[in-house]
């Protein structure tokens, strides 16, 4: 075989290998399907609702689904009608998969459940593009000449070891947001080469696109974009076309609010409904306050939102993004160094300047999400180098990532998320629950396996690729050893150290189980999908909960009170029932006065 025959072959393995890397990282996000509607997801279904009321009503009225489906927290209001108080992106991108399920169901929207339509946008608007994310993190990652085994790693480990598999797995914009961002990247490098007026339109167009999505994004959009023309060959053309290239989301996000709201700086977080949400973002600007150095290491290190609490080697990643700006890379330019580093500083402003009580029933730090792939990046620079701090990261590595992997696969299994007041919610929540035979719908219940047999397929990627994180490549058998024994030594305190149990943590916990899961309180491995685990049974029509809800509230939706009137306010426990289409949840809502003890739902 001749050289080039040689670099061949070698290349379309690299592909093959990067290839199956999507395909783990897509079967991860799509496998739990963890959603209950006795408890429903507001932040989800406002989303969802926005694609309803654009395809069955024209209107970016959320009225409609509203009165046909049921009502949601996360809903704002301007001059009488209801709107959805999120960024528009997911919504407006979530029409042609809706208009794609309804054409198979003979145009019947009543055909179309919610359920359908959430599993479908999620698989389209989060799940693939986490998987493409994945795939252009493996294919940058090539600029720094890594080998091939830690261009894998890091894809996995983004994919799967990181906020971006629970958030892969749930209709929020924050991975179609990631993805918008990072795919802009390789247009900019390529532009530094040869100018092109249609790159320069594209990487606009994605970088506005990533605004519609999440408001946030501006923070690394604006960025990203001067860096863009800062290294262009030809800045005026390229500056002239990647305006262009962003009037059409643009145009889009003025449009709709000039629409709903009345204002071309009126987003719907400045007309929240419900009115604890209301009262978190009226303060400062649109609920951002001064920096805090407190809620920094919050988003950072607690143990219900912190990013490094759940993803620790991502503190390589953000040690490279700032360490290595004294040493441009030719590859990437310092331009797009420091536009990174601008990013990075905006987003971690963001986090200590947001309320946690806004950030709610969050799986890590959700806002950071779009953040992460550029840390990854910045670390495949760093382990480039031959600094100190590099040949520590690849001793680390390959026992960080695969306890990463655990903590974030181990939720999703039980209930998706948690409230947030454990010491350690994966051992005081997620692994109780699993050790209650609590499980998630999965593809596996939805195929018939029982319980064990359903979770099986899940456990043994995650389990197979924690394997080879550990005792791949090359390297001492000694040294392959000492990483499983550091892996087991941190994976006990992880799974299994809890701190002082308290009453509303077990209030909590029993709400989750007996309430949402419906599952029995003793292990039920064996049990067959028609246990209440992956059926469960509709509340009674009577009854009395109450509600304390927490802004962001990954699930909570309310749960069933008594009838009430027309409309849902604070102080009141009132049941909203929606109408059945072809075996529709309704949702249900409900709040408190007392919101003592936030974000935890209380039976009583």
């Amino acid at each position: 075989m001749n050289t080039g025959a040689l670099q061949a072959t070698l290349a379309r393995r690299e592909r093959l290998a990067g290839l199956g890397t999507v395909v783990a990282v897509f079967f991860a996000c799509i496998y739990f399907f963890p959603f209950f509607p006795e408890l429903g997801s507001p932040n989800e279904l406002t989303r969802l609702y926005l694609t309803r009321a654009i395809v069955d009503d024209g209107s970016f009225s959320l009225d409609g689904p509203v009165a046909r489906y049921g009502y949601i927290t996360d809903l704002a209001r301007h001059g009488g009608r209801l709107f959805s108080d999120k960024a528009p992106g997911v919504g407006l991108v979530g029409v042609p998969v809706y208009l794609c399920l309804l054409g198979a169901a003979g145009g019947d929207a009543a055909a179309v459940s919610n359920t359908a339509l959430l599993r479908a946008l999620r698989i389209a608007l989060a799940a693939i593009p986490t998987a493409a994310t994945a795939w252009l993190l493996f294919t940058l990652l090539a600029l720094w000449t890594l080998s091939l085994r830690w261009r894998l790693l890091l894809a996995l480990g983004y994919g799967m070891g990181t906020a971006a598999l629970p958030y892969g797995n749930l209709l929020y914009g924050h991975q179609l947001c990631a993805f918008f961002l990072l795919a802009a990247i390789p247009l900019i490098l390529q532009e530094r080469e040869q100018s092109r007026p249609w790159r320069g339109a594209l990487a606009g167009g994605l970088l506005g696109g990533a605004v519609l999505t999440e408001y946030p994004a501006v923070l690394l959009a604006l960025p990203l974009a001067l860096a863009a023309v800062a290294g262009a060959r030809e800045r005026v053309r390229t500056l002239l076309w990647g305006l262009l290239g962003a009037v059409a989301p643009t145009g889009i996000l003025v449009a709709y609010h000039l629409a709903c709201f009345g204002g071309i700086w009126q987003p719907g977080y400045g007309h929240l409904l419900h009115a604890p949400f209301a009262e978190v973002h009226n303060r400062g600007l649109f609920g951002l306050g001064a920096p805090s150095a407190g809620h920094l290491l919050e988003a950072l290190f607690s143990s219900t939102r912190g990013l490094l609490f759940f993803s620790p080697w991502l503190l390589f990643g953000l040690w490279g993004t700032f360490a290595r700006l004294r040493h441009p890379d030719p590859r990437t330019g310092r331009p797009l160094s420091l536009a990174i580093a601008a990013g990075s500083v905006g987003y971690l402003l963001l986090a200590s300047a947001l309320d946690p009580v806004a950030w709610g029933w969050s799986f890590s730090a959700r806002h950071l999400c779009p953040l992460i792939p550029f840390v990854v990046l910045s670390l495949g620079r760093l382990l480039a180098s031959r600094d100190l701090v590099a040949r520590l990261a690849r001793h680390a590595l390959p026992v960080l990532l695969p306890l990463s992997i655990v903590a974030h696969a181990l939720p999703l299994a039980t209930f998706g998320g948690f409230p947030p007041d454990f010491s350690n919610p994966l051992a005081d929540f997620s692994v109780r629950l699993l050790a209650a035979g609590c499980l998630s719908p999965s593809l596996g219940s939805l195929g018939g396996l029982g319980s064990l047999l359903a979770v099986l397929p899940m456990a043994l990627l995650v389990i197979g690729i924690c394997l080879g994180m550990l005792f791949a490549g090359e390297g001492r058998a000694v040294v392959k050893m000492a990483r499983a024994g550091a892996f087991i030594l941190l994976l006990g305190p992880m799974l299994a150290w809890r701190g002082t149990p308290e009453p509303r943590e077990e209030r909590a916990f029993d709400w989750a189980r007996r309430e949402v899961l419906r599952c029995q309180a003793k292990p039920a491995w064996l049990d067959t999908p028609s246990v209440a685990c992956f059926t469960p049974q509709p509340s009674p029509p009577t009854g009395r909960m109450r509600v304390r809800h927490n802004p962001g509230n990954l699930h909570g939706s309310g749960m069933p009170g008594p009838p009430a009137g027309t409309f849902f306010g604070a102080g009141e426990d009132v049941r909203h029932p929606g109408r059945e289409r072809g075996g529709l949840f309704h949702l249900l809502a409900g709040a408190t006065r007392d919101r003592t003890d936030p974000g935890i739902l209380h039976p009583r």
